[in-house]
């Protein structure tokens, strides 16, 4: 559209994209790398594949990407648990039962929303920018109906684009 002249698009995308006056609004990628922050938070049980797939995608829409490691922050919860408790709960392979595996696994998934949504007040002002980011959450509508979800992880977002979609 702004190629095509239409200036109420162009002056939407200046606002948001938080353009200088003289900067040209003309490349899709520049736009999307002002809009959208996307991120990879994985752990030393993610794959290299997920990790690729996510720069991958990342680089297809032009996105500021971010690869973050997020073991030392389950590591520090999983200490708090134990100096409350006295127990430290261990993943299924290592010898935990059920409850202790389902426990770290959503721990994993909720510590990544809570990153998510600290990074998205933030981020602009990272990058000398000014407001914050919306999160995106990626919840399909058969999790939500079959109740498949960890409460507070990728369900919980500002916005659900594919919220009603069944898979």
């Amino acid at each position: 559209a702004i190629a095509g002249g239409d200036a109420t698009v162009e002056a939407d995308a200046r606002r948001i994209g938080q353009y200088e006056p003289g900067e040209v609004v003309d490349d899709p990628k520049d736009l999307a790398n002002r809009l959208f922050t996307t991120v990879y938070m994985g752990t030393g049980n993610s794959s290299a594949e997920t990790l690729n797939r996510s720069k991958g995608l990342a680089a297809e829409i032009g996105s500021y990407h971010l690869n973050v490691k997020i073991d030392s922050v389950v590591s520090a919860l999983v200490a708090l648990f134990g100096t409350i408790t006295g127990k430290t709960p261990k993943f299924r392979v290592d010898g935990g039962c059920v409850a202790e595996n389902l426990a770290l696994q959503n721990i994993q998934a909720r510590l990544r929303m809570v990153l998510a949504f600290f990074l998205a007040q933030l981020v602009n002002w990272v990058r000398g920018r000014s407001g914050f980011m919306l999160v995106l959450g990626s919840a399909n509508v058969d999790e939500g109906l079959r109740g498949y979800l960890t409460k507070y992880d990728c369900s919980s977002a500002d916005i659900n684009p594919i919220g009603g979609i069944s898979k």
